[in-house]
């Protein structure tokens, strides 16, 4: 086994090597005549320093770390002691690197040997890389990772007091709008789906880098919805892009109820400067009107439903008045109080798009009509509603209505068969 004395002469040796300047063929041999040589001051490289405290073998702590402006060590032939692992922001190894252990110590007094020290510190100096994310320190005869070392914070300070490093960029990331798109209403209970288009930018001076763009939301009482998530995207100095996303969003209560979606734009790397935080973030609010379900029963008595186009005068829909529970629906309802205004009839699809048929005669008739059963008349009071055919179309085979009661939103729908 080498002793320390022995490690030290060949690391002289090494060093000599390394400085001894190499004689081409047939050079003189007089020292005066070989140029002195010249030290490159402009030299790029980096290291990254971490100061780690060990109070075990399994235990440690960070006491700094920093960007050095000097080249950073070799680590060749150090013996696998601790492992130093680099990982990228895309988690990859860029290197595993073998190195001592402050712990490890050669013990003096009597023959020369390797002890261990209860607790120590170390530096780690490892190649600067701009893509660098984490250090991990692991113990390898334990096989077990002691500590993990976020080299962005680092990083980041570095570029934010040396802009004009060449591994430094510097990109005005920006969330320009938030625009979510939604149906005109949704159902309680009934899931609908929302999509969000975020446009983003970079308005330089540099690229293209790559951001990192996170879209979330915070529901408001009455609805739940589907959890954001976060994508990247490559972006150019100059350039801008639209980011979507579909959320699933269910009305638990009646009414207005508010979605804000939230989205948020930053650099991968923390190399990459984003000097103006103030437009890394934008919120818009979307108000989602929920519906009361309700029970309609159309041309009350007939249980097809027949619709001809050709025919004439209005076709009969009741709403009905039910309790809580009744055909299903989750909260009562009394078509008693409905604004007859409010009304619109058609197609799901007509409706959804605000193009439904008004109540022909602008209001609405209170009386007990015909259950869906088209034979039972229970002792609620109902409303008869009227509305035009053509509406409808030959392919349709579902009618309903929407409108207001007691200032919430219902919508019911029933069977119906067109002929043109």
């Amino acid at each position: 086994m080498l002793t320390r004395t022995h490690w030290a002469i060949a690391a002289a040796a090494a060093a000599l090597l390394l400085l001894a300047p190499l004689r081409a063929e047939g050079a003189p041999e007089d020292p005066a005549t070989i140029p002195i040589p010249q030290l490159d001051t402009a030299d790029p490289d980096k290291s990254v320093v971490a100061r780690v405290k060990f109070t075990s073998r399994t235990s440690a702590v960070v006491e700094r770390v920093k960007v050095s402006r000097s080249r950073a060590h070799t680590h060749f032939g150090d013996p696998p002691i601790l492992k130093l692992g680099l990982v990228d922001v895309d988690g990859q190894v860029i290197d595993r690197i073998n190195t001592w252990s402050p712990l490890w110590t050669y013990e003096e007094g009597g023959p020369e040997h390797v002890g261990l020290r209860d607790s120590g510190s170390a530096s780690f100096i490892v190649p600067f890389s701009p893509a660098l994310s984490t250090m991990t320190v692991t113990d390898v005869a334990l096989a077990r990772e002691v500590l993990s070392i976020d080299l962005r914070p680092p990083l980041r300070e570095f570029c934010l007091a040396h802009p004009e490093d060449p591994d430094c960029l510097e990109a005005d990331l920006a969330v320009t709008a938030v625009t979510p798109a939604a149906p005109l209403f949704a159902v309680l209970g009934k899931p609908v789906t929302v999509t969000v288009a975020s446009a983003v930018a970079n308005t330089g001076p540099d690229g293209p880098v790559t951001a990192v763009v996170r879209q979330d939301l915070a529901a408001g009482d009455g609805l739940t919805a589907t959890a954001g998530a976060t994508v990247e995207t490559s972006l150019a100095a100059g350039a801008t892009a639209t980011v979507t996303r579909s959320y699933t969003v269910t009305c638990t209560q009646a009414g207005a109820r508010t979605i804000d979606f939230t989205t948020s734009i930053k650099p991968k790397r923390a190399t990459v400067i984003d000097p103006d935080a103030s437009d890394d973030t934008r919120t818009t609010r979307l108000t989602v009107d929920c519906a009361i379900p309700v029970t309609i029963n159309i041309k009350p008595g007939s249980a097809e439903n027949n619709v001809n186009l050709n025919g004439d005068g209005v076709v009969p829909v009741a709403v009905l008045t039910t309790t809580a529970g009744e055909y299903g629906n989750p909260i009562a309802f009394d078509a008693t109080r409905i604004d007859a205004a409010t009304l619109r009839f058609g197609s799901p699809a007509k409706l959804l798009a605000s193009a439904g048929w008004p109540e022909t005669h602008g209001k609405i008739h209170i009386e007990k009509s015909i259950e869906p059963d088209e034979h039972t008349v229970d002792t609620d009071q109902d409303a008869v509603t009227h509305y035009r055919y053509d509406v409808l179309s030959v392919t349709d085979t579902t009618a309903c209505v929407i409108g207001r009661a007691a200032g919430l939103t219902f919508y019911g729908c029933d069977h119906v068969t067109v002929r043109d």
